[in-house]
């Protein structure tokens, strides 16, 4: 699995929305990953729903999976695809500036919830594709 560029619209239909959450304070940097069910450290991400927008799918997650809230910055970053139950899957990610978090969250009960460094970050996302996202992301939050 390949970390990608937003390809020309249509040539790709997004089956989930991923959120890369980040907060900023002074000049630090930090990014919100979440445990998986399997227990590995990732970004909030879930299936758009008939109806939603990939943006609302993406921060609809976030919320869900680790109680945080905020907004969309700009277009989305790229796209990964994943294997899940034996068919492949196609995610959009958009980086999202957290405004608050709630200290229960409707996952807390079988999710941890961490704010790092990119550097942390990068020591704990396992999955190559998310690490090229992580790069991604950091590239943009940094030139905003």
């Amino acid at each position: 699995m390949a970390f990608h560029a937003i390809p020309d619209e249509g040539t790709v239909t997004f089956d989930q929305a991923c959120a890369v959450p980040f907060r900023v304070d002074v000049e630090l940097i930090e990014y919100c990953l979440i445990t998986s069910t399997a227990g590995r450290w990732i970004f909030p991400k879930g299936f758009v729903e008939r109806g939603e927008t990939l943006e609302q799918a993406a921060l609809k997650e976030a919320f869900e999976e680790a109680g945080i809230q905020g907004h969309v910055v700009g277009e989305p970053i790229g796209y990964y695809e994943i294997e899940k139950k034996g068919r492949r899957k196609s995610v959009i990610a958009v980086l999202m500036e957290v405004s608050h978090m709630e200290q229960e969250w409707h996952e807390a009960s079988f999710r941890q919830r961490r704010w790092v460094s990119r550097r942390e970050a990068q020591r704990l996302i396992s999955e190559p594709y998310l690490f090229e996202l992580l790069e991604a992301a950091h590239a943009r939050v940094r030139a905003a």
